[in-house]
């Protein structure tokens, strides 16, 4: 059976088919989380502290740094997380916090720019190996990192306006990301991007999941969308179609960015009218198993 936790201001929401379980971390501030292997998972708390919940449900402290925190990866043992300059650093299981300079100077960074919320990292990501690292930077394409993050190279078009980037959970070479032209994907492991757009009716993507053999976008109007709809591309097809198999054709508002996640072979998706959606495998069988997530803050896991 699936978890899903969902971060809010007021702590870590949990649910399953059956219903809302007790709130995790009552009162507390969740602005990111990430998986990790064997159903853990890691948050940020109150902006500056990292937490760990094992598979049976425990928290515990990982560490407090300095800096605010905005998105969190778990790899290899250490933790990638993006401040809010924008800047990365690497946290060690123990020893000091590095910030990578190499994503500081990176080729072409004086063509980042604001567009709405301030510039900043909206997503981290790993391909299955752990040989790239990849952020989507909003404004400013999906810098790559194949040396443990110590330099970076741009891939994407800044201009393409990514919103989230995420990569296979076990194919290495399979990348995908959200952007204002709808779903761009890698089959090279984040090195060169090709656009799927052709049948959307509105293609600006603000989220993405990767499944076992397909991969979960949403499109909208604009950022200010009054309802959405969720797509997918199937591996190896040549192109996409809408997801329907129990979700409406549209959903009522945007589906923002980190709210679509997978895990386990199942998905879950949040929309702006606090509706979560769960799928009973892959992109089938959807049921609504909530109606008040409006509060959904700082993303979402499935477990």
């Amino acid at each position: 059976m699936a978890i899903v936790l969902i971060a809010t201001q007021n702590g870590c929401r949990a649910f399953t088919d059956a219903g809302e379980g007790e709130l995790e971390l009552a009162g507390r501030n969740i602005c990111a989380m990430a998986p990790e292997a064997g159903g853990a998972c890691l948050a940020v708390v109150d902006g500056n502290e990292i937490w760990r919940r094992t598979a049976s449900g425990a928290w515990s402290q990982v560490r407090t740094i300095s800096d605010s925190l905005v998105a969190i990866l778990s790899l290899d043992g250490k933790i990638f997380a993006a401040t809010g300059e924008p800047a990365l650093v690497r946290i060690p299981a123990s020893g000091e916090v590095k910030r990578l300079n190499g994503f500081d100077t990176i080729e072409g960074r004086n063509e980042w720019c604001d567009s709405g919320p301030p510039l900043h990292v909206r997503a981290l990501t790993a391909t299955a190996d752990g040989s790239a690292i990849m952020a989507a930077v909003h404004v400013g394409g999906i810098p790559r990192s194949t040396d443990g993050g110590e330099t970076w190279a741009p891939t994407i078009p800044v201009m393409d306006d990514v919103h989230e980037v995420r990569a296979h959970s076990s194919m290495a070479n399979i990348v995908a990301a959200a952007t204002t032209y709808g779903l761009c994907l890698s089959q090279d492991g984040g090195c060169n991007w090709t656009t799927f757009g052709e049948g959307l009716e509105v293609n600006h993507g603000l989220a993405v999941a990767v499944l076992n053999d397909e991969v979960l976008f949403s499109v909208q109007h604009d950022p200010f969308a009054e309802r959405s709809q969720i797509w997918r591309w199937k591996l190896g097809a040549t192109g996409i179609e809408q997801v329907r198999e129990g979700l409406p054709q549209w959903l009522d508002g945007k589906v923002d960015t980190l709210h679509i996640a997978a895990g386990n072979d199942q998905a879950a998706v949040v929309d702006r009218g606090g509706s979560l959606w769960l799928s009973k495998q892959g992109s089938l069988g959807w049921q609504r198993i909530a109606t008040d997530v409006q509060d959904a803050y700082g993303g979402m896991v499935v477990l």
